[in-house]
């Protein structure tokens, strides 16, 4: 749907609630279709892609290989509906809608620990006000810069749809069709995808099945620790795609959504 960069009002979406995280997952199977791509051999995704990999993997359209959700799980529990929904008012509501709600947004993005390590009480003598304020300020005003409210209304509602289990009895029925070996990769710290849903995540696809495997990031940042703990990302990625290497030498394909 874009961002708006293109400069073409028609490329953003109005009626943003209309729409479902597995809406977008058939629109990427139909891309692959026309592509004529039947198989991959990862699907990917961390945070809101890694909920979007998931649906993709359950709509059960392509051979995939691996499914590896990153800070993320298969639904979006009442914790992040309600954060969600204080999104939601903020962007409908504020005078600086993008700037506001990103505000909030980086208190569950990092960790109480992640901006205590980060801040100390320490104060911007220029502005007039604790480091950890102007950090926020700093953040809020570069994605009200670069981002289009139409995209951060849809982006947020989605994370609300989450849902793999809704046409079936239950999640477990719901993955009872998929072949892909499932790697989960939580945070400890992470306050949006929670490390002991993911967990119980891995509980729940051990009863049912055994190509399962969990890996959680050791981090004191909440969760955009996926995207700042690389080394410890690609430890755990890494031999997933290194036995493959050696053993395959054909090409792959991989989505990689974030």
């Amino acid at each position: 749907v874009g961002n708006g960069f293109s400069g073409n009002p028609n490329n953003l979406i109005e009626n943003y609630r209309d729409w479902t995280l597995r809406d977008v997952a058939k629109v990427q199977v139909e891309l692959l279709h026309r592509l004529e791509i039947d198989s991959l051999f990862a699907v990917i995704g961390g945070s809101l892609g890694g909920q979007l990999a998931w649906e993709f993997v359950v709509l059960d359209a392509v051979d995939i290989k691996h499914l590896i959700p990153i800070a993320s799980d298969w639904k979006a529990t009442d914790w992040l509906l309600a954060n969600c929904r204080i999104q939601d008012s903020i962007l409908n509501n504020s005078n600086r809608p993008i700037h506001d709600a990103r505000l909030h947004a980086m208190t569950f993005y990092r960790s109480p620990q992640s901006f205590k390590d980060k801040f100390e009480r320490s104060v911007n003598a220029e502005l007039k006000m604790f480091n950890v304020e102007s950090w926020l300020l700093h953040h809020g005003e570069r994605l009200e810069n670069r981002f289009k409210l139409s995209s951060y209304k849809l982006m947020n509602h989605l994370l609300t749809t989450g849902d793999v289990s809704k046409h079936f009895e239950n999640f477990q029925e719901s993955v009872s069709n998929v072949s892909a070996d499932i790697h989960l990769v939580a945070v400890e710290t992470d306050w949006l995808f929670l490390a002991e849903e993911i967990w119980e995540t891995y509980v729940d696809l051990c009863a049912v099945r055994n190509n399962v495997t969990i890996s959680e990031i050791k981090s004191i940042h909440g969760h955009d620790a996926f995207l700042i703990e690389y080394d410890q990302l690609q430890s755990i990625l890494k031999p997933i795609f290194e036995k493959e290497t050696y053993e395959h030498h054909d090409k792959h394909h991989l989505i990689w959504n974030r």
